[in-house]
């Protein structure tokens, strides 16, 4: 602890310093003199006398109590300060982003999130030591977010080569197979090439893997392919024959047709389209040491069976 000297206005008193924090015993209401004391108020000076020893003692102890009270006020908030930041403080939490696409992410009955992706994203951060805050969203505003904000992490997504230096990627979590579904009552609907699907309407979900996959074959927006921005909008569209086609992973149809209170029975595929695996993914701008992280414990799940323990609880799931 170090005392400095310090002028406040017209009064005096003494810094004092303890770490990085200091205190000032103020002397706002007297003012020294060699051998006087002056009173001090709002008014100005009241009155002066001879400081006789009596009252340099009374001064004194009265003094040294105000000191030891700031004393004590400054020690216990450089405490709080320090409360505040330890040094072993857990790692920042990352927001999981998710889509309603049953079984691999979905709500439960209580509205929390659930599904296989969510259980291994949840495995996954417990043993790399991270909480996380969980949001479900459309998949457009997903993409879009995940490629602009730190520390996000998506529990499913196609690593297409478009994507490839837009993410750090952990997995694969699954197998991913593309197919064009028709309804059963529409046997005029048969594309036998991808070719040939150019001549129908298709429905897809904007942004998502599979409208990007038609994309990359010459399909082209607002002319064969007719976006929606969930799931639930683009079976809709199919449903009430708006659109001929609908592009669906296989792994999810059954699950998400009957989510959204369609009959999976009603559909069949005519065309398969793509197949390529699921990943995690971990916006780029988290930096690759907590890629590393996530990929060590990523590799521990396999290792040790977790994975594919997780998978066999959901029947839809392929892991290759």
């Amino acid at each position: 602890m170090t005392v400095e000297p310090s002028i406040r206005g017209g009064g005096g008193g003494f810094t004092h310093k303890i770490g990085a924090c200091s205190a000032v015993c103020p002397f706002d209401s007297l003012a020294f003199w060699p051998n006087r004391i002056m009173l001090h108020s709002k008014k100005g000076v009241q009155r002066s006398r001879p400081a006789h020893s009596l009252d340099k003692l009374r001064w004194l102890k009265s003094s040294r109590s105000l000191w030891l009270i700031l004393l004590g006020l400054g020690l216990t908030a450089a405490g709080a300060v320090s409360a505040q930041t330890p040094a072993n403080a857990p790692p920042e939490s990352l927001t999981v982003l998710l889509e309603p696409v049953p079984p691999f992410s979905y709500e439960d009955p209580s509205g929390q999130p659930a599904g296989y992706a969510v259980e291994l994203m949840q495995e996954l951060l417990k043993r790399a030591g991270y909480g996380y805050k969980a949001e479900f969203n459309s998949w457009a505003r997903i993409y879009q977010r995940a490629q602009s904000t730190p520390r996000v992490l998506v529990v499913s997504m196609a690593r297409l080569a478009e994507r490839e230096t837009g993410f750090f990627w952990i997995g694969p979590t699954a197998a991913r197979r593309v197919y064009l579904y028709r309804l059963k009552s529409r046997p005029d609907v048969q594309p036998t090439t991808l070719e040939a699907a150019k001549a129908y309407k298709i429905a897809v979900v904007r942004e998502d893997a599979a409208e990007r996959d038609l994309v990359a074959h010459g399909f082209e927006l607002g002319k064969q392919l007719d976006r929606s921005p969930d799931h639930a909008a683009m079976l809709r569209k199919l449903f009430i024959q708006r659109d001929d086609l609908v592009a669906l992973n296989s792994t999810v149809a059954a699950a998400v047709t009957g989510q959204f209170g369609y009959d999976y029975k009603q559909l069949e595929p005519v065309l398969k389209l793509s197949e390529t695996s699921l990943f995690m993914a971990l916006s780029r701008s988290s930096g690759e040491a907590l890629h590393n992280q996530l990929l060590k414990a990523w590799d521990s799940m396999k290792r040790d069976g977790t994975v594919a323990a997780t998978a066999a609880r959901h029947p839809y799931v392929v892991l290759d």
